[in-house]
């Protein structure tokens, strides 16, 4: 697959995600959304623009998230977005990077039966001297 189909394929991706917006995702940049299974989240993080769902197993959360720039008009971003793909154990969490100043934390509740994300700044951070 050539950069220009996979751009297009995800410049879709995101575009369906404002579909998905009036079908019953959890939608913003709150520090704490929670959503059920195939429900979608669409984050708008500055900058950036998240959107994922995740699909229920067997006490596990199977997470795909898309992390891009954020939409401008019609135009198709420059950037090509990232895909993220993760099996969450129930009752455990996995944090993504945006690239944009914030990570992104999603825990999987007991059974897999939701998943929460919640927004988090990132601080540099320098280890002690000794």
């Amino acid at each position: 697959m050539t950069a220009i189909m996979r751009t297009v394929g995800v410049a879709a991706v995101l575009a369906v995600s404002t579909i998905v917006g009036a079908a019953g995702a959890v939608s913003g940049a709150s520090n704490n959304n929670t959503f059920k299974p195939l429900a979608g989240v669409s984050l708008h993080l500055g900058s950036k623009h998240a959107i994922g769902y995740f699909v229920k197993g067997k006490d596990v959360c199977q997470l795909t998230l898309v992390v891009g720039e954020e939409p401008v008009g019609d135009e198709i971003p420059a950037v090509t977005p990232t895909r993220f793909s993760a099996a969450i154990e129930a009752g455990r969490a996995a944090r993504f990077d945006t690239g944009g100043g914030t990570q992104l934390q999603f825990s999987c509740a007991p059974r897999a039966t939701a998943m929460t994300v919640e927004t988090l700044d990132q601080v540099a951070y320098t280890a002690p001297r000794k």
